[in-house]
């Protein structure tokens, strides 16, 4: 008999352990299995065989249940979770965007969370609905998901709960984490960013979903508002130069930039008569050749162009800095016609010796000044724009976004990293001035870097214009961008590429495309190939949220 007892005991306990466990509400406790084997078995010692085997199966079956349902059940809590966190994840991002379509962003999370549900289990009595708690753009869920078992239906416990809680949090305030950011965004504005793929344009397929990714971007980095931490982008728009500055301001910028003067007076040789040929090279429509001859002619205060392009060095071998150096005496950048003339040929304070328009015998071709100051081929509105917590003055640069003309990708690389150089301290004043180097090795208690520099770089085809010119190729201005990228990644600069539409190359251009910006990258984590418009805006949400992360809280 006490064996008897002994064993009714053990199941007993077996079954109130598994239910509460569980958490089913029918499940005997612990404390009371002794008293109910007392009370069975003394009412009946004749049916000793008959218990014991009723027992032994119930045993048998509680065993094979749990093996069996807790399996399934097992499968199903681990998919039900991913679909919980995959639905927060998705209202969250809606909020981050926009904050105030509250029921938009429910609807997502409803819509992502049922079509996620374990396939391989009947989930029943479903209670699970999103909700926002508060006014920040977090998303939590309230009610609980079962799932339906088998075998331990015979031992009375007809469902397992999968629901566990979870909330997801888009607010940089308080977050594990996170750092202070600074951001600096290359953007591809040339002709081939238009319907036609020459430009110029106001709109298109290509550069409107530019502009529509930028400003998603923006939004999420600086929308999430933070009591404790900083995020700052800058701008890059780039072509066959980078623009400074609107035409004919004559900005004191130029100068510091250059060194050259902001007006020039001087003998210039121009062109008698000059015909168009309307000819184009895939990037621009242009063209036209002098076929009057040239004369010299003494032009009075022409402003200088406020377009620059690379700063590179012709003395000894012919090279171009990677550097981000600040420019200052024998290290400026060129102006716009890839050199610093009246000045000198390159980067260097070398003089000119010829062509230097100090008589009418030795007149210049300069292409860095003109009558009005203008930029040529470069578009107004796709100026640069420093770093800044504005959320407004970046998405109204985006708007201004005009492509036209080639694509100088290791100027505009250069520029990324300008802009987030503290060596640069000189040149970007104030708010704009970008954190020292050593922040992003500098722990916080959270364990993350005090400071995140991170450069993001698009571009939609083949580096093929330098110093202004098409003389160089894809392969050599891809090595040069390349070496920008391994000193910004030495400085601790996050990188990040986009590749957009780069199937519309030939295929040894997209090769090399692939290649460089695979190898700019971090890793090649942080490449991204967008074929599409709609890719091109998915990359840089997911990269704007990495940077401002979302938080999944128990």
């Amino acid at each position: 008999m006490a064996w008897l007892l002994k064993l009714a005991h053990i199941v007993c306990r077996f079954h109130a352990g598994l239910g509460n466990a569980l958490g089913m509400p029918m499940s005997p406790s612990r404390g009371q299995c002794s008293t109910w084997a007392r009370l069975t078995f003394a009412r009946d010692e004749g049916g000793a065989t008959a218990v014991v085997f009723a027992l032994s199966l119930t045993v048998l079956i509680g065993l094979t249940g749990m093996a069996v349902d807790g399996a399934r059940w097992m499968t199903a809590r681990k998919q039900h979770a991913l679909a919980i966190d995959t639905a927060l994840l998705t209202g969250v991002r809606l909020l981050q965007l926009d904050a105030s379509n509250t029921t938009g962003a429910l609807a997502a999370a409803t819509t992502y969370y049922q079509g996620n549900l374990p396939r391989g289990a009947k989930i029943i009595d479903n209670t699970v609905q999103f909700v926002q708690p508060d006014s920040t753009t977090s998303v939590t869920f309230t009610g609980v998901a079962f799932v339906e078992t088998t075998l331990l239906r015979a031992v009375g416990i007809s469902r397992l709960p999968i629901s566990v809680p979870a909330k997801a949090v888009g607010q940089r305030s308080g977050l594990n984490k996170s750092s202070n950011l600074e951001l600096a965004v290359m953007l591809d504005v040339t002709g081939s960013m238009c319907d036609n793929g020459a430009g110029p344009c106001t709109s298109g397929v290509k550069i409107d979903g530019l502009r529509k990714a930028t400003s998603d971007l923006a939004t999420i980095v600086l929308g999430t508002t933070s009591s404790t931490y900083t995020s700052r982008i800058a701008l890059v728009p780039f072509s066959g130069a980078v623009r400074i500055d609107a035409d004919g301001t004559n900005g004191s910028l130029m100068r510091t930039l250059t060194n050259l003067p902001q007006t020039w007076s001087g003998w210039y040789n121009q062109c008698k008569s000059w015909t168009s040929t309307g000819s184009g090279n895939g990037e621009m429509s242009y063209g036209g050749a002098c076929t009057g001859g040239y004369q010299p002619v003494y032009v009075t205060n022409w402003k200088l162009r406020p377009c620059v392009t690379e700063r590179f060095y012709w003395n000894g071998p012919a090279r171009f800095d990677a550097s981000d150096i600040a420019p200052s005496a024998g290290n400026w950048l060129n102006g716009h016609g890839g050199d610093r003339s009246v000045l000198s040929f390159d980067s260097s304070d070398s003089a000119l010796t010829s062509s230097t328009g100090r008589s009418a015998g030795d007149p210049t071709g300069t292409w860095n000044y003109s009558a009005n100051g203008n930029c040529e081929q470069i578009m107004p509105g796709n100026e640069i724009l420093p770093l800044t917590s504005n959320l407004k003055a970046v998405t109204d640069r985006v708007a201004t976004l005009q492509p036209y003309g080639m694509t100088a990708g290791a100027l505009g690389t250069a520029w990324a990293q300008y802009l987030l150089s503290p060596n640069w301290g000189s040149i970007w004043t104030g708010s704009q001035r970008p954190g020292a180097y050593a922040d992003t090795t500098t722990r916080q208690s959270n364990g993350a870097p005090l400071l995140r520099k991170v450069a993001v770089l698009m571009t939609d085809g083949s580096y093929n214009s330098f110093r202004s010119s098409t003389g160089d190729s894809q392969q050599t201005i891809s090595d040069m961008a390349l070496a920008v990228c391994t000193n910004m990644k030495n400085n601790g600069i996050e990188v990040y590429t986009v590749g957009f539409a780069l199937d519309q190359l030939s295929g040894s251009e997209r090769t090399i495309a692939e290649t460089t910006l695979k190898a700019c990258g971090t890793d090649v984590s942080h490449f991204y190939s967008s074929l599409t418009a709609s890719d091109l805006q998915t990359a840089f949400r997911d990269i704007a949220l990495k940077m401002v992360p979302v938080r999944l809280s128990q």
